[in-house]
């Protein structure tokens, strides 16, 4: 028996799924007809094992193996996975990505206690991002991080941000120029040619169409203070 989700707005069938995908994937249940089947075997699970490097439950490396397989197919239809933390707040969504450990997660939980219930998770660390229509939108995923911070929902790509601790809090935009390769190092690259192909028309195009940033910061309110405001274009409240 399979299980139906949605991700990014596309149906998808798990077959044989265990327990924990199905506890895990429970939020993104779908009853729309699924594009395409998933299925991992145990091949699938050993490969994942020796990629992840540690002790994990057979059902944690089922879940990696199905999105694994998912962005195989999924950059085709215009998606991608990010490595990132994304947030909305007044129905736009903006990423803060790093490097693991650097602060993406704790720079999100400052815009949550500055701005409160204006903020909404999309997800703290697996967001998949697609085009649609000319433009980029975040959504949330099951990945979501060791917080569990995720929410069934998408909103337009305004910002992102690459941030790196600092002794001060210093913001700078990114050309497109600039921000391409330093996209290309926190978004999933697909292992098929054709996968690759659409992945580089879509990074490219993400980086010229989003504005981006590069941030120095400390862990402190004005952190979350400028770059909001930078981001947003509008003071902080």
């Amino acid at each position: 028996m399979g299980l139906n989700i949605e991700l990014a707005g596309i149906a998808v069938e798990i077959l044989e799924p265990l327990p924990y995908l199905i506890e895990h994937c429970a939020q993104w249940q779908t009853d729309r007809t699924p594009e395409w089947a998933i299925t991992t075997g145990p091949e699938d699970l050993e490969r994942e094992k020796e990629a992840a490097e540690g002790d994990f439950s057979t059902g944690y490396l089922q879940m990696l193996a199905v999105l694994r397989k998912f962005c195989l197919q999924a950059s085709q239809r215009g998606i991608l996975l990010f490595h990132a933390s994304a947030l909305q707040i007044d129905g736009k969504a903006y990423l803060f990505t790093a490097p693991s450990g650097t602060g993406k997660s704790t720079h999100a939980r400052l815009w949550r206690e500055a701005f409160g219930s204006r903020v909404t998770m999309i997800n703290d660390d697996k967001p998949l991002i697609r085009l649609e229509n000319g433009r980029f939108y975040a959504y949330g995923t099951p990945w979501n991080g060791k917080h569990r911070l995720s929410t069934r929902t998408s909103a337009e790509i305004a910002g992102i941000c690459f941030l790196a601790q600092g002794k001060s809090n210093v913001i700078q935009p990114l050309s497109g120029r600039e921000a391409l390769p330093a996209l290309m190092t926190q978004i999933h690259k697909p292992e098929s040619a054709e996968g690759t192909r659409d992945y580089l028309m879509l990074v490219s195009r993400l980086a010229q169409t989003v504005p981006v940033w590069r941030m120095e910061c400390t862990i402190s309110p004005e952190a979350a203070q400028l770059s909001y405001q930078t981001m947003t274009g509008s003071r902080a409240e």
